[in-house]
């Protein structure tokens, strides 16, 4: 099983600094290739939502770069690695709550992980960014939105279309560094061959229609990296000019 991927983060059109965070890095050990990709959204509102980002994003590489190689050679890495995965997100809450505390400043970020190996993928969650899988067949949104739009819609008080236009859609019921201790939802699951995974963070998923992720985003054993980078940057385009005003954060990952 092998991977190809390709990432690209934009400021957008009005907004001054950018508060979206992402990390995409591999790893070939003696028997295994791991992938770890994550996008985070400093939570708008927020002072220093882009240090909230950024400090998730490199707490995550590190931890890929420093435990995961040694995790991957014990026999019972699964099971490790599931554990650890799920501390390290506690971590990077504690740290962001933590460091906030200290100077007396508020920040936090939304916060979607995911970990490929072998045939497995794990997912860690919280916010309005998201996961997509997306086979030949079909679009699949992995993630649930931690949002109050979202929450309405699930239970019965408002349908897609309205909270597509409520002002009130970015209001986030869960994200990370915003308490002393948050629970991110944990996934797992089997990878298939010809899949491709999307992350993105909220700026990038609101003006694409459904038809449009698998038009560009499908898998092929034949896609090149150079070719997944063009679909991306394209779509980052016509994101921007539909009116996207948040910054726009998405990476690509065609498993073949």
């Amino acid at each position: 099983m092998g991977f190809i991927y390709c990432c690209q983060t934009d400021v957008g059109t009005e907004r001054e600094t950018n508060q979206d965070s992402l990390v995409v890095k591999s790893r070939v050990t003696k028997d295994h290739t791991v992938v770890l990709a994550a996008v985070c959204d400093g939570v708008g509102g927020l002072v220093s939502g882009e240090l909230a980002s950024r400090k998730a994003a490199d707490m995550l590489s590190g931890w890929f770069d420093y435990e995961l190689p040694q995790i991957m050679r014990q026999p019972d890495a699964k099971e490790v690695i599931r554990y650890r995965f799920r501390q390290i997100l506690w971590n990077i809450n504690g740290e962001i709550y933590y460091s906030n505390l200290r100077q007396g400043i508020t920040s936090a970020t939304t916060l979607t992980a995911l970990v490929l190996w072998d045939n497995r993928f794990l997912m860690g969650h919280a916010g309005d960014s998201r996961i997509y899988g997306i086979s030949r067949t079909a679009v699949r949104q992995l993630t649930k939105d931690h949002s109050w739009v979202a929450q309405e819609v699930l239970e019965g008080r408002m349908t897609e279309e309205q909270a597509e236009k409520d002002p009130r859609r970015n209001v986030i019921l869960k994200c990370m560094g915003a308490a002393p201790e948050a629970e991110p939802d944990i996934l797992e699951g089997t990878i298939k061959e010809n899949m491709m995974f999307v992350l993105c963070t909220d700026g990038f998923w609101h003006h694409i229609k459904p038809e449009e992720w698998k038009s560009y985003f499908s898998p092929a054993p034949a896609l090149t990296e150079k070719k997944l980078a063009e679909n991306l940057y394209y779509m980052m385009e016509q994101v921007k000019g539909r009116g996207e005003r948040d910054n726009i954060t998405a990476i690509t990952i065609n498993v073949f």
